[in-house]
């Protein structure tokens, strides 16, 4: 088997060619830019839209979209317009400013990890194209039948590559051992299972198979359907280095940019149900692999679309999957709509039944989920009782206090407070934080990023960082990250701080470079979200963030250690009581050390 040359360069030249580089020069290849303040801004080219809102700063050579919530540095730029890998990147802009590089060379793990990650998406691509030749071949008869019957036609079969197993036990075991492949590999990603004895046996007998790829289209896993009655009709790839269903979701090759293109996406559960949406060319669609919707499959489509519709079953099951996945849109500021089919009827039956004008008509008309939810909030809530008028307004306030546009927000709490007939003020009340300070100082900061999904002590301190470099050495000093409760900005913290710590300084671009791309979009989001702050203000913000941030660490360890007390209470366990008792003084020491900070 060949793999794919690795090419890596030293963090010394990397950052030197990224400080060699224009960032605006580069962006306008692509970009109309126009002035606007500090900044440049143009259209997205990630996605599409009428008004700007691509923004980049040439001084920290930076870019960040407020319409998908793409950003990053030079390379983020280059790799996400030319579809390039971070070496090509690299070397593009070598070439672009003459620089010449020197690869790098890995250690012996990091070279064993890539070259086992090539082998096994090596042997899942030859995987792939024996299932795919076997339902093109006369073995396959019955399963091109089961799909022509479920309306599945060639041109589907051929652009998801789907494919059949045979009905034996070895078939696939012997096709990898003529190919001289290990079969230890193809365990590994759950191709094949090894007997109790000795040898192997196919995980994949008599069924249609559909290759799940990843973004670049290469294959990470597999799902399989069986053919005749029998359980369990469906099974898929395990947990893997390759492949992991609650990051992944089926057609995600092939719909990326039709999504970009509709700028919306559908959601549906199924294999069929997606094959079926492709097939009537609603090809902006994907499935979800046997798990509920997840952050990450939502920040995944984040990429090309802010607009995410699910279609899910009209029963009450299907209604908790829709209230399920609402928070996670309201927390990542994306309009979460839902499709709803008649109650029995899924997308692959709906469609075969030529209800196809009706599903666009559906699809014109998705209805807000946040409406959905506060519906079914208000069936579920006996408005005609003051219990039932309370209950609704707990519940509905904790959703809406996640929605990121406050005029939205301030519109559905209207319309919340004409429900239950109570005043405005009195759940304007109900949904400020219980730190009046962190609010003031918010204000004063006039911050854009909603940021509702981060504790917002939290977010103000790494804004803080990056906007007035000479506070990191403090807040350094105070070892505040370890009190950190989100890992998504404890990370950029320590990733801040470990920059800072090696050079005396930092570059936005440079942290960029180490972080995921999701990092990369919230950090340049709020490098964007200037504020201006006078030194004698700035500092107490500094100092009521970190007090604000050590006493909710504080609260959430006091609830820890009282349940352990409470848990070793009941076992009996005087030791343990003993040790538990040692760390209620030092929450006591902690707690103290807090008031003497008020």
């Amino acid at each position: 088997m060949t793999r794919l040359n690795k090419i890596f360069f030293s963090e010394d030249e990397i950052s030197t060619l990224r400080e060699r580089s224009n960032l605006i020069e580069i962006v306008s290849d692509y970009v109309s830019l126009k002035k606007s303040g500090k900044n440049y801004k143009g259209l997205c080219p990630f996605h599409s839209e009428k008004t700007p809102s691509f923004m980049v700063n040439g001084e920290k050579q930076i870019f960040h979209c407020f319409g998908c919530g793409e950003g990053g540095n030079v390379f983020t730029f280059l790799m996400k317009i030319k579809n390039l890998t971070f070496p090509e990147a690299v070397e593009e802009l070598a070439k672009r400013y003459g620089m010449k590089l020197t690869p790098r060379e890995l250690s012996e793990r990091k070279k064993k990890e890539f070259e086992k990650k090539d082998i096994l998406l090596e042997l899942n691509s030859i995987a792939s194209e024996y299932f795919h030749n076997l339902l093109q071949s006369k073995k396959g008869e019955q399963a091109r039948q089961y799909l022509l019957k479920r309306g599945i036609q060639q041109e589907i079969i051929e652009e998801h590559r789907l494919g059949y197993s045979l009905d034996q036990w070895d078939g696939l075991v012997r096709y990898l051992k003529e190919k001289k492949i290990s079969l230890d590999f193809a365990s590994e990603v759950g191709l094949v299972i090894p007997k109790k004895k000795e040898g192997w046996y196919d995980t994949f007998r008599n069924r249609i198979m559909f290759p799940i790829f990843d973004l670049h289209h290469r294959p990470i896993g597999f799902g399989g359907r069986l053919l005749k009655d029998g359980e369990p009709k469906y099974i898929n790839s395990p947990e893997s280095i390759l492949y992991h269903k609650g990051e992944t979701l089926y057609g995600i090759q092939v719909a990326k940019r039709y999504i970009s293109e509709k700028d919306y996406v559908i959601i549906v559960e199924g294999y069929f149900d997606l094959l079926m949406l492709h097939q009537y060319g609603i090809k902006n669609s994907v499935a979800t692999l046997g798990t509920a919707l997840t952050l990450q499959h939502i920040r995944t489509l984040k990429r090309y679309t802010k607009n995410l519709y699910t279609v899910f079953d009209a029963d009450e099951a299907g209604f908790q999957a829709s209230i399920r996945a609402l928070p996670l849109f309201l927390d990542e500021d994306v309009e979460g709509k839902l499709i709803m089919l008649p109650k029995g009827e899924d997308p692959d039956d709906f469609l075969r039944k030529g209800n196809y004008k009706e599903f666009q008509r559906m699809i014109a008309q998705p209805i807000p989920l946040i409406d959905f939810f506060l519906e079914r909030l208000a069936i579920s809530c006996d408005l005609n009782t003051i219990e039932g008028k309370v209950k609704m307004a707990k519940e509905a306030i904790g959703m809406l206090n996640r929605i990121s546009d406050p005029i939205k927000r301030n519109l559905y709490i209207k319309a919340l407070a004409e429900k239950i007939d109570i005043r405005e003020s009195v759940l304007h009340d109900i949904i400020k934080q219980p730190s009046k300070g962190i609010e003031r100082l918010e204000g004063d900061s006039k911050r854009k990023v909603q940021g509702r999904t981060f504790p917002k002590s939290e977010q103000m301190l790494i804004q803080l960082m990056i906007h007035n470099p000479e506070f990191i050495a403090p807040i350094i000093e105070e070892n505040i990250f370890q009190e950190f409760q989100n890992i998504n900005l404890k990370t950029i913290g320590k990733e801040i701080e470990n920059i800072y710590l090696r050079k005396g300084r930092i570059e936005i671009a440079e942290i960029l470079s180490g972080l995921s791309q999701d990092l990369k979009n919230l950090l340049s989001e709020l490098t964007f979200d200037e504020f201006q702050l006078d030194r004698e203000k700035a500092e107490k913000v500094l100092r009521d963030c970190i007090r604000k941030i050590k006493e909710e660490r504080l609260k959430k360890d006091k609830i820890e250690l009282l349940k352990k007390i409470r848990e070793a209470e009941q076992k009996g366990g005087e030791k343990i009581l003993e040790g538990l008792l040692k760390e209620c003084q030092e929450l006591a020491k902690r707690e103290k050390a807090l008031v003497d900070m008020i």
